[in-house]
């Protein structure tokens, strides 16, 4: 899927069809879209495009003018991907960890600062639904990588991340931004700064819903904060990230 999530505010069955979210928290009013240098390319997993009640990767895109989002779990038949990937007009980058990345945040390579403008390929879902379609598009193996560092702790309170220092889909691609603007690639003048503020306002307002008491949700629990939530034994043996060994 490509550009599927810029149709109008075109509003059926108490849903906006261009964010996604119920009337009732539809955040369109305050996405203030601003364009990049850079292009980020968001590819999602079918469960985040499907069941994500944030879909941070979503709004990300409706924000970043110079944004696309491609739905799969493995893309190397994705053709409408495979051709924006192999655009001669920009140098290709995946956000993702592995033994060899261009740290953002740190002294990067001259050859990087230079040359064409990157795209970014940002991959969005879970970190277990991440790790698969990173294993399966063979296409993004060979592809140069690129990380940040930073003491930054995810404001992500609906969910429970593996360790406090995973960032969610926008906050990573707002320190990237944020990193590329420090590196002179990037002239957001602040604009990127949309992208925490909708994310701080969909949280809100899951909290807010989870903690209605006149309301069923999907939630078999009362809402708790990250702080109090236990840390699952899985998280120790899991490999949140696939390397090329």
């Amino acid at each position: 899927m490509h550009k599927n999530l810029d149709i109008d505010s075109h509003r059926v069955m108490n849903l906006c069809l261009k964010c996604r979210r119920r009337l009732r928290t539809c955040i369109c009013e305050h996405l203030r879209p601003f364009k990049t240098t850079s292009r980020f390319i968001i590819l999602m997993h079918p469960m985040e495009f499907k069941k994500e009640k944030v879909g941070t990767g979503r709004f990300s895109h409706l924000i970043l003018e110079n944004s696309a989002v491609f739905v799969d779990i493995s893309f190397d038949e994705n053709k409408p991907f495979l051709e924006m990937l192999n655009d001669p007009q920009y140098e290709s980058y995946v956000l993702y960890p592995g033994d060899e990345v261009v740290d953002l945040s740190g002294d990067v390579p001259v050859e990087f600062l230079s040359g064409k403008p990157k795209q970014f390929i940002v991959i969005d879902g879970t970190w277990p639904c991440a790790k698969k379609m990173m294993r399966l598009s063979t296409c993004l193996h060979d592809l140069p990588r690129v990380s940040f560092s930073t003491n930054r702790t995810s404001a992500f309170k609906v969910k429970h991340q593996p360790l406090p220092e995973c960032l969610s889909t926008v906050e990573s691609i707002h320190q990237v931004i944020c990193d590329l603007n420090r590196l002179g690639m990037e002239k957001t003048e602040g604009k990127e700064e949309n992208l925490i503020q909708v994310f701080n306002r969909t949280v809100e307002q899951q909290i807010s819903l989870a903690e209605d008491p006149h309301r069923q949700g999907y939630r078999r629990k009362a809402f708790s904060l990250p702080s109090e939530r236990k840390v699952s034994k899985k998280y120790e043996k899991r490999l949140l990230f696939f390397r090329k060994d």
